[in-house]
């Protein structure tokens, strides 16, 4: 006879921030014993749990706090039966098996071993990492988020945007399972953490608070709600019966660094210097009791330093010979736009210079060039900083037996100041000061019935924008520019393309001037209840629940034209931006709003759902779910909104004559639920080590847009965002942006519309897979997961025209009101007609932490389509990424948009592992060691992070619209492709300037009146990711709790060159080919290696 304990772990459970035990008891024949009493006691703070098993020998514990347990059997005529050192982990649930010898109750068998991993009670798929590797392995900035890249099926364009140091404003989300980055949803001990009306990540605790990360991808149970992509739970640690804690220092410096790869095209000798970096992170954690077992508090603090010290970055201004109208430097002939005829050798007389032009040219703040070059030919000096502080607090406290609380204040202050040399050019600001607060009621009953009530609230403000220096003045006024300074000192936007030209005599690629001023200030809040009840019964386990979310947006946003507007030169006129802006012909420009106070809209989800998890045998586990989300439409607090109708034109005033507050429709009734099944089976013929399971669920999401298509920003109510478009050389530069026109908000407008049948993103998933038990530690999954969204948000562009039979006719919308739609410049729309398809392989071999070591590979082959990328798409200049325009290039062909996502990599790869080396005291080496000898060679650890993915499917935009319909989006002719990969490119001066990655001779210009035939995402894939994070780690221990740790990692330790996207803007005329220019080109890349010290000491 003997005692056997097995364990099958780690099946997610819901919305909790908590964990569960379940398990039977039997007799050595495998009888069952019912009536025998189970003991739970948490081993970190003394509270014990007391049930009997009931039919079926089936004991559950289904709502217990994460820690390390103590399991205790006793029954009568049968020995005592103890397991200890259970560790549980976020939203998990670990089943065990007790099998009882005949004996006194008084004799306890000590059971040892470790669990196997299996997952046989749940269905969805996730991903769990706990505090230790959290805090071992390498991440740059320490952003937890960046974890998520370690889950399969996840992804993202450009790492380096998870360690920039704003986690908030301009941090990086993953992209999950063909999921757009704004589709997840971030949870913070149960509590919601979420900027809503951007979709950003709220709090970012620090890695040494965080207890459990767990990441579900797929099927999620009915408990959760409001997700498309990811649910992004992690949960703060908690104080224990002993003081615990740990401070930290790290710290990172450019001269540890390896230089950039286009730092370096000049050759040895005349590189450009490593980017600067100053950037430091310090803190510390401390945690413990007040009141042992019944009483503990838990607390952290870090702060952020992220300087970058003065850097000379080279930008460009007109040459003299320009200033003097001479552009003979130019390869592109120049015409006279209004003769069209050839300006000889590119001269330009001065008798046709604009007066702006003239008077920039003459003023002091606008720099003169340093040497004679076309490009690269002034200085600026750029300083940012980004400083910030953070920290939690949570309280435990164990009531009574029967009831518990937990409550958690997060707080975090984000400050990001720049500034330029040049004041021209203004200066940037960004305040962020975030706040998560969460309490947690759990009250039982009885052993079988638990009631857990959650409430909490979030609120997070966004201030950014653009200032000038007073001593620069009315500077626009000063260069003749009507309507220049209304909004204050400084200069509008005076735009010619901006960046550098990689081929100097393709044209002058100039740096903008001045700012548009885009200010926005965006508080958003989060008010949170939720109140569920757990109840057992025999082999079923039901769960239901009540959840509601009340958002709330209150916004001051100048629109994407800014409070000072624009002034935008781009070539159409002679050739050349710089040339239209010495004649003074702008192709476009914009005004945003200056004032007009801020509006407030709120909206809220109503969720109720129930679970019935049934372990219909002891080798097959059904989870069967029903959950009705229903969200709200956005509504202005005080109606100060409206809409156009689609059909009649007419504008409709919210809360008037009839309208609804929102102005769109509502969606409840039966589309509001979402069934969630799932099984689980574990044969017994396969004697417990592989389990099959499989589930298909739909979830809702309803995507937050931004601000800048809302409807509380159209006229009256917001001040006007005037934009105007110019074909032909009729309007000048000292007109100015243009304004509202005094006693008609119409004039000139953008109109924002949302078309009645908006709604919620509903997704369906499903999942079929494997999972096979190794070793003890270790665990193999195999499996096919896919997923369809539709009724994804779209950017719709309701004022295009149709093209028939290569006549271009009025469009469908709003012709029942010719009037207004003369009277304002264009309407930017939001629907939800896009879709999504997602299917994948996705295998994970996972090694729980055993002799040292722990990690997981993770490897994704899979395929994403989709017919819009959304409204952010990706961003930063080294990003791997082209998306598509959001705008559909034909509004009346949604479906010709179908193609690859901009972010579906085929073949993704990552890993992570920390090790302990098993040299020094206590270990299988050098056990009996001396201190001294120990204090050398023992202690040391190493991590790593690698992540390897192939391209991303490149998006070719046109530059001119050929249909004629006034498309936002145009593509160009796709031919025979030519692929060039790693193909290096000189200058016409042979200074090494790129890889040409692709021809631009595989692309055409469509013919006038035809759209373009290149599909919105490829044919051509973009460079794929190689990278390798290492670290290593030396203990120096004074005693077995207290310890000092040395760190070193090493980000990108090998220096690989991770390529950013070509250049894919395509621009030639009809029946031409162009074979020269920058096109196909890629000359940016993600940062080289890094090197970061840590020092931390642990008591």
């Amino acid at each position: 006879m003997f005692v056997a304990c097995l364990c099958t772990c780690l099946s997610a459970y819901g919305q909790q921030i908590t964990a569960a035990i379940t398990g039977t008891v039997t007799d050595a024949a495998g009888a069952v014993i019912n009536g025998a009493a189970v003991t739970v006691t948490d081993t970190e703070h003394g509270t014990v749990y007391s049930a009997k098993t009931i039919d079926g020998g089936i004991f559950n514990f289904p709502h217990v706090p994460i820690g390390t347990y103590t399991v205790r059997v006793e029954a009568a005529g049968f020995e005592t039966a103890v397991q200890s050192g259970i560790t549980l982990v976020l939203n998990q649930t670990a089943r065990l098996g007790f099998k009882m010898k005949v004996g006194a109750v008084t004799n306890t068998i000590q059971i040892t071993g470790e669990a196997p991993q299996l997952q046989s009670d749940t269905t969805q798929v996730s991903t769990l990492i706990n505090s230790r590797a959290v805090t071992n392995i390498p991440l740059a900035t320490r952003n937890y988020v960046e974890l998520t890249l370690l889950s399969p099926g996840s992804v993202h364009p450009d790492n380096s945007q998870f360690n920039n140091g704003d986690n908030t404003a301009n941090g990086a989300r993953p992209y999950i399972n063909g999921n757009r980055e704004q589709s997840n949803n971030f949870v913070l001990d149960g509590m919601d953490n979420n900027q809503t009306s951007d979709n950003l990540l709220g709090f970012t605790p620090s890695p040494d608070s965080i207890a459990e990360f767990n990441l579900i991808t797929s099927d999620a149970p009915a408990e959760f709600g409001n997700f498309q992509g990811g649910i992004i739970n992690a949960s703060i640690k908690s104080g224990t019966n002993h003081f615990h804690g740990d401070i930290w220092e790290f710290f990172r410096n450019d001269v540890l660094n390896a230089n950039q790869w286009e730092n370096k095209f000049a050759g040895p000798g005349h590189e450009l210097p490593r980017p600067t970096l100053r950037w430091n992170m310090f803190g510390g954690t401390i945690g413990g009791p007040i009141l042992r077992d019944k009483l503990f508090f838990f607390a952290d603090y870090q702060g952020q330093r992220f300087d970058h010290p003065a850097t000379s970055n080279f930008i460009t201004v007109f040459t003299n010979a320009e200033r003097g109208g001479d552009f003979s430097q130019i390869s592109t002939q120049l015409v006279n736009p209004t003769t069209k005829q050839p300006y000889p050798n590119n001269q330009i007389p001065l008798a046709q210079e604009n007066i702006v032009a003239k008077n920039l040219f003459a003023s002091s703040f606008y720099p003169t060039p340093i040497n004679d070059q076309p490009i690269n030919n002034a200085i600026n000096v750029f300083t940012q900083a980004y400083n910030a502080d953070q920290g939690d607090i949570k309280v435990d406290y164990n009531v009574s037996e029967k009831l518990r609380f937990s409550g958690r204040y997060s707080q975090a202050y984000q400050n990001d100041p720049s500034s330029n040399s040049l004041l021209i050019l203004g200066n940037g600001f960004t305040h962020a000061p975030i706040h998560n607060v969460v309490g947690t009621l759990t009250y039982t009953f009885t052993p079988t019935i638990l009631n857990d009530v959650r409430f909490g609230t979030s609120w997070i403000t966004l201030l950014t924008g653009t200032s000038f220096t007073p001593s620069i003045g009315d500077l626009g006024t000063q260069l003749g520019i009507a309507n220049a300074n209304s909004a204050g000192p400084g200069l509008l936007l005076l735009g010619f393309g901006g960046g550098t030209a990689p081929e100097p005599n393709a044209g002058t690629i100039l740096t903008n001037i001045g700012s548009s001023v885009v200010d926005q200030d965006f508080a958003d809040t989060v008010i949170q209840f939720s109140d569920g009840l757990v109840i057992t019964r025999g082999k079923h386990v039901f769960k239901t629940g009540f959840q509601m979310w009340r958002y709330r947006i209150n916004t001051f946003y100048t629109g994407n034209s800014g409070a000072y507007g624009s002034i935008l030169f781009g070539g159409g006129f002679s050739g050349d931006p710089g040339a239209d802006f010495f004649l003074g012909y702008p192709e476009a420009t914009g005004k945003g709003a200056s004032s007009g106070g801020t509006w407030h809209q709120f909206s809220w989800t109503f969720a109720g759902y129930g679970q019935d998890d049934w372990r219909v045998t002891p080798t097959l586990t059904l989870n069967l779910g029903l959950r009705y989300e229903a969200h709200t439409p956005w509504v202005e607090l005080n109606n100060r909104q409206d809409n156009l109708n689609l059909v009649s034109g007419a504008i409709e005033y919210a809360g008037v004559n009839g309208n609804s507050r929102s102005l769109y429709n509502s969606v409840y009734g039966i589309q509001a639920f979402q069934p969630r099944f799932g099984f689980a089976w574990s044969p017994a013929w396969l004697q417990g080590k592989t389990v099959f399971r499989g589930a298909y669920t739909i979830s809702s999401y309803l995507e937050g847009t931004g601000t800048n298509l809302r409807l509380p920003r159209n006229p009256p109510f917001t001040p006007t965002e005037v934009t105007a478009q110019y074909n032909t050389p009729s309007y000048t530069t000292e007109q100015g942006p243009g304004g509202s026109v005094p006693g008609d908000p119409f004039a000139g407008a953008v109109m924002y519309v949302w078309a009645p049948t908006v709604q919620p993103a509903m997704a369906q998933q499903w999942n079929l897979t494997a999972q096979q038990t190794l070793t003890s530690s270790t665990t193999f999954q195999i499996g096919y997961v896919g997923q369809k969204g539709d009724h994804l948000m779209v950017p719709t562009p309701y004022a295009q025209k149709r093209l028939v039979n290569g006549q271009v006719e009025p469009g469908l919308y709003f012709q029942g009101n010719p009037a207004l739609l003369a009277d304002i410049s264009t309407v930017s729309g939001t629907s939800s007609t896009g879709y999504m398809t997602y299917n994948a392989l996705q295998t994970v071999l996972q090694q729980r932490f055993s002799n040292g070591l722990e990690g997981q590979v993770a490897y994704t082959w899979s395929h994403c389509l989709t017919n819009n990328s959304g409204y952010y798409g990706t961003w930063g200049s080294a990003t791997q990424a082209t998306p598509a325009s959001p705008y559909y290039q034909n509004l009346y062909n949604p479906r010709g948009d179908y193609a690859s996502c901009y972010y579906n990599s085929p073949n993704i790869l990552s890993a992570y592992a920390t090790y302990e080396l098993p040299i020094g005291t206590g270990k299988k080496f050098g056990g009996d060691m001396n201190r001294v000898a120990n204090a050398v060679v023992g202690g040391w650890q190493a991590s790593t992070i690698l992540q390897f993915h192939s391209g991303f499917p490149l998006a070719v935009y046109n530059a001119t619209d050929s249909s004629g319909t006034g498309s936002r989006g145009p593509r160009p002719n796709c031919g025979i492709q030519q692929k060039f990969g790693r193909q290096s490119s000189f200058s016409s001066s042979g200074v090494f300037q790129g890889y040409q990655w692709m021809s631009p001779l595989g692309f055409s210009e469509p013919a006038p009146g035809t759209f373009g035939n290149c599909p919105a995402q490829g044919p051509v894939y973009g460079p794929g990711f190689s990278n390798s994070d290492l670290g290593l780690m030396k203990n120096i221990h004074f005693t077995e709790s207290k310890y000092l740790q040395f760190r070193t990692d090493f980000l990108n330790a090998f220096n690989n060159v991770q390529l950013g996207h070509p250049n894919v803007s395509y621009q030639c005329p009809y029946g031409q080919q162009c074979s020269s220019g920058a096109f196909g080109l890629i000359n940016t890349s993600q940062p080289a290696r890094n090197i970061q010290f840590a020092l931390k000491f642990y008591y």
